[in-house]
């Protein structure tokens, strides 16, 4: 079985791809090409998982006319006739879209081949290139039940978010052992900062402004981003300068983890994060609370908006709007959920209610009924012809 990946820019799009073709591989001994963009993160995570790798000048699509617009648009054509040739030779009899703006050119290109597409939907609410995408698309995954009434009934399926296997083992693993991993104290509350694979100046700001609050009463372990550590070590160490010892070790800066988040997660009492589809996913793998500050809209609605509302609607999560992020607010929230074991307790059965650990068998299961034009549909849906 020859299977196209495609998705990109952002980790977000990236994890789930990659263990999905994780996954492929081990049970369908599958070849894999991973589409993706010339500039996004995938360009170091994807031949790091020892994918065949290839990119394509893909041009972000913007519902607003600006000169990044411009720029978008001239690669566009560009990106096109590049994933039509790599498609063409590669010949894949299925492709699996994981979303970015790359998805789009990677999923004319396999139509006009003629290959099936599994096209997954990881936000609640679907952006510009995947309502682009859903008449192309032969089948519909989508990551929670919420997102079921965006698209055509008789070709979607909630399957649930592809999460990373190593998040998934550490759930046996006992919470003290995850925080003496990672050097913390073993028995002193985790508060897990996040801004995702690109990080959060505003999120890091207004973190290291709390910290003479926030360290009294639990660690803080913050994921600056790679771009924003330098700022933000200079930030932390200007809040931290007036504390004792004893409470600045309570305190860990780092620039980006991979191989390490798992543990930190599975260390954490409360998470502090976006509210990207696939945080989420892995929030609800492993049963942790959290507080969420949606990547406020540039124009229109926010999908992240979109989403930590869907969480809160199921108690799932506290959610503080970009806007209205403040220290006092930050070390309030921390402060009630720490405080209330029933409140944790609650939040921690509410969001595993909507986790679906067996997102990447469904998902794989489903791209290999397409690949034999198979696709059974689920009940309650009509079947699908590929």
């Amino acid at each position: 079985m020859r299977v196209l990946l495609a998705g990109g820019g952002t980790g977000g799009h990236i994890y789930p791809a990659l263990a999905v073709a994780a996954a492929l591989q081990k049970q369908y001994n599958a070849e894999i090409l991973y589409l993706g963009s010339d500039d996004g993160l995938e360009t170091r995570l994807v031949p790091a998982a020892g994918l065949r790798f290839a990119t394509i000048q893909a041009g972000k699509l913007h519902r607003y006319v600006s000169w990044r617009t411009v720029q978008g648009l001239v690669r566009v054509p560009v990106g096109m006739a590049q994933a039509v040739g790599i498609v063409r030779r590669f010949k894949p009899d299925v492709a699996f879209s994981s979303g970015g703006y790359v998805a789009v050119p990677a999923g004319l290109a396999a139509r006009l081949n003629g290959t099936p597409i599994l096209m997954h939907q990881q936000d609640v609410a679907p952006n510009l290139s995947n309502r682009l995408l859903v008449p192309l698309a032969t089948r519909i995954s989508v990551a929670f039940a919420d997102s079921m009434r965006y698209f055509p009934a008789q070709k979607t399926l909630h399957l649930g978010n592809p999460v990373r296997q190593a998040i998934l083992d550490v759930r046996t693993i006992p919470v003290q052992e995850a925080r003496e991993k990672l050097g913390l104290l073993p028995d002193v509350p985790v508060l897990l900062v996040t801004g995702g694979s690109q990080g959060a100046r505003h999120l890091n700001q207004v973190v290291c402004q709390a910290l003479p609050e926030l360290l009294k009463q639990c660690q803080v372990l913050q994921i600056s981003g790679e771009k924003l550590f330098d700022e933000t070590r200079v930030l932390s160490e200007q809040y931290l300068s007036g504390l004792g010892a004893e409470i600045r070790q309570r305190y860990k800066l780092v620039a980006y983890m991979n191989e390490e988040m798992p543990y930190a997660l599975q260390a954490a009492e409360i998470v502090l994060a976006r509210s990207g589809a696939s945080t989420l996913s892995e929030l609800a793998a492993l049963g942790k609370p959290s507080i969420l500050v949606p990547l406020p809209p540039a124009i229109g609605s926010s999908p992240q908006e979109t989403n930590a509302a869907m969480f809160a609607s199921h108690h799932a999560a506290d959610v503080i709007l970009d806007t209205n992020l403040k220290p006092e607010l930050l070390v309030e929230r921390v402060t009630h959920i720490l405080s209330s074991i029933t409140y944790i307790l609650d939040m921690k059965q509410a969001v595993q209610t909507l986790a679906k650990p067996d997102a990447i068998q469904e998902i794989v299961e489903t791209i290999a009924q397409m690949q034999k034009g198979v696709a059974n549909a689920k009940p309650g849906h009509e079947s699908v012809q590929v």
